[in-house]
């Protein structure tokens, strides 16, 4: 072999290796979990099925040249075969095991990934293309699913359905706080009435005692503290010596005003109208002992 062919020869098989991602390898970029939030990236979705590790969904933010950069920029971790390079997927995220499957060549059409792709809303369509032909649009759907021991005619479709999740609603929006930090309005009255200050200005109460007390008429505390006196009565000297109340005759003994303020809607103390009955018991006893008085002495 001359030294052209050999040097030749050991370009092509550096290339080859350096364009195979071996089992752990790290992917090119991580990407995020879940659906791409908007139409400006890619989501991409790997059904493992036999495999186990059930269906995985990851978003390659951004325009992706190619199906192949999609897949590594979603964050799946590949590898491609020894004589094709990652023009043929071989594993994803380690699957299937290096025991089962030596990555040499292509691998057979009874375990294999196969390749998919959909628009948002869509439905799952079998590539024709190869993952390095084929420029997935912004906004779809790439679909990886693991054939085994099937057809190519039936190969199964990821069971994740390719279309995005609506956006959640906006938080509600809490109330404006009251303009110039005025108080707040009182709480409505129980039964649904009005609220009504107390009466008597700011910084003063007015307590009204219960209806019924006894001493409080309609005329407000006043009332009260005459009735709670104690009836009082001036006892006058008449010219015939018969002692009796200020303000009526020795035959027709004075009512005091104690007595007539039982007119009001209050009414009296029990103990203020004995003592009225008292004092007018007392003149008429008087009255009548100073008419014998007079009988008895003709002279006067």
């Amino acid at each position: 072999m001359s030294r052209r062919a050999a040097h030749a020869a050991t370009v092509v098989v550096l290339t080859a290796v350096s364009s195979v991602s071996w089992p752990g390898s790290p992917a090119a970029a991580a990407g995020s979990a879940g659906y791409c939030p908007d139409a400006s990236g890619v989501t991409v979705v790997v059904d493992f099925n036999e495999l186990g590790g059930g269906t995985v969904v990851r978003c390659a933010s951004g325009t992706q040249a190619t199906g192949l950069a999609a897949l590594k920029n979603a964050g799946f971790e590949i590898t491609g075969t020894l004589r094709w390079g990652e023009g043929f997927i071989c594993r994803i995220d380690g699957k299937p095991s290096a025991a089962s499957e030596k990555c040499v060549d292509t691998p057979p059409a009874s375990a294999y990934w196969s390749y998919w792709h959909a628009a948002n809303g869509g439905g799952w369509a079998y590539s024709d293309k190869g993952v390095l032909n084929r420029k997935p649009p912004a906004g779809s759907f790439e679909g990886w699913s693991f054939s085994l021991n099937r057809n190519a005619s039936d190969a199964p479709r990821p069971k994740v359905t390719p279309k995005r999740p609506a956006p959640a609603p906006p938080p509600p929006t809490s109330p404006p706080p009251a303009v110039g930090g005025g108080p707040a309005a009182p709480p409505p009255a129980a039964g649904g009435g009005p609220v009504v200050p107390p009466a008597g200005g700011p910084g003063r109460t007015t307590t009204v005692p219960p209806a019924g007390t006894p001493g409080v008429t309609s005329a407000g505390t006043a009332s009260a503290s005459v009735a709670a006196a104690p009836p009082t009565a001036v006892p006058t000297t008449t010219p015939g010596g018969v002692t009796g109340s200020s303000g009526g005759t020795a035959s027709e003994p004075a009512v005091t005003e104690v007595a007539a303020s039982g007119s009001g809607n209050g009414g009296l103390p029990l103990g203020t109208i004995a003592g009225a009955l008292l004092l007018a018991a007392l003149a008429v006893g008087g009255v009548v002992t100073a008419r014998r008085r007079r009988a008895a002495d003709p002279d006067d």
